[in-house]
């Protein structure tokens, strides 16, 4: 998990540097995205925040640096108690949860579902794969590989159709 987490946080200092609000001329990502949000942006100028954004930004910086400073005490140097309460050292009861759901009321929809897998789906499946089989064993056992066979059989078709034509008075 370590590398993932480098990774994201360095990505992160890029995507906030590309937006630094000390100059206009430090807004690489909002002239990049100007084409796309231009319409949609709002303005925020004369609002508290757009006021305080000093503040706002150099509070942001300390809740940060303090979350670090405190994770390193308790985790990396030993030095503070865990505080973190039962449910999330259990990481939100989620695998429990799992464990109680495929292995109780879960597995009987879970077996309905292979059934219906097993049995119409692949059925299904079998079915036009067997059905194909036997229509190629039937074609094969006609195909015999002489031309003088297959010449006789597109005459006699000849003359059947032929003969239909005839019979119907559409030659005549």
């Amino acid at each position: 998990m370590l590398v993932p987490l480098v990774v994201l946080a360095s990505l992160s200092v890029v995507g906030g540097a590309m937006q630094l609000p000390f100059s206009k001329d430090l807004h690489f990502l909002g002239h990049w995205l100007e084409p796309v949000v231009q319409d949609a942006e709002r303005s925020i100028k004369g609002t508290w925040a757009y006021d305080n954004k000093y503040v706002l930004l150099l509070a942001a910086i300390v809740v940060a640096f303090t979350g670090i400073v405190l994770s390193v005490a308790v985790y990396a140097k030993r030095r503070l108690p865990t505080i973190e309460p039962k449910i999330l050292e259990n990481a939100w009861l989620y695998d429990a949860t799992v464990a109680r759901l495929v292995g109780g009321p879960g597995a009987g929809v879970f077996q309905a579902v292979t059934n219906f897998d097993a049995k119409v789906v692949d059925g299904a499946v079998n079915g036009a794969g067997a059905v194909a089989r036997g229509l190629g064993t039937q074609v094969r056992r006609s195909q015999s590989g002489f031309v003088r066979a297959y010449a006789v059989i597109i005459s006699l078709g000849t003359v059947v159709v032929l003969a239909w034509f005839v019979w119907r008075g559409w030659l005549a």
